[in-house]
């Protein structure tokens, strides 16, 4: 892995948004995987570190906020953005009580998605 490289982990139930966002991070020289839900994204964290974590609000079985709080408690330094459909501002406001580093709102663009991750990724980590 590059110094510059990091780890990607995109989650969402719908399939284009997770092709799009793979293929947009991709393209910045990170390494990126998907997964199509909260648990098979779990299961991941448990075996390999991420520096970032993409992850839709709504989903099956688990919203965006319960799967980053069981997420940072397998990897407590994870960096993440919300993305997502519904941005009310009670949405942005629990984002921002549940330490995410940033909400995107669908449709995002391309150009969006890829300055919003290089922006969380150039911030400082927790120490």
């Amino acid at each position: 892995m590059r110094r510059s490289e990091k780890k990607i982990l995109v989650v969402d139930d719908g399939g284009p948004v997770v092709v799009l966002c793979l293929h947009v991070l991709q393209t910045l020289g990170h390494a990126v995987k998907g997964a199509p839900g909260a648990e098979a994204a779990l299961a991941l964290i448990e075996k390999e570190p991420f520096d970032l974590i993409v992850v839709d609000y709504k989903m099956p079985h688990m919203n965006g906020f319960e799967f980053l709080e069981q997420a940072r408690q397998i990897s407590p330094a994870l960096r993440s953005i919300l993305i997502t459909g519904q941005g009310t501002r009670d949405v942005v406001k629990e984002a921002t009580t549940h330490g995410v580093d940033a909400v995107l709102l669908k449709p995002f663009t391309s150009n969006e998605l890829r300055e919003t991750a290089e922006q969380v990724l150039a911030r400082p980590g927790p120490s």
